[in-house]
């Protein structure tokens, strides 16, 4: 079961998102043309998951899977 919680615009730093809980960047690498509907990305650092949706080199996270 995936608990809601607050949506928002996701940072991206030198094109890897920003994990939203530790503030480090994930190995995640997002161009200016990259689109994804419902991508899990996990945070190796604090062993974090979110699912996020690209839109454009846009990240928006809408759900964190605990």
């Amino acid at each position: 079961m995936q608990a809601q919680t607050d949506c928002g615009k996701l940072a991206v730093k030198d094109g890897f998102v920003v994990c939203p809980v530790c503030k480090c960047k994930t190995s995640q690498y997002i161009r200016p043309d990259t689109s994804a509907q419902n991508l899990q990305l996990w945070c190796r650092t604090c062993k974090t998951k979110f699912l996020v949706n690209i839109d454009f080199g846009q990240c928006f996270e809408f759900s964190r899977c605990r």
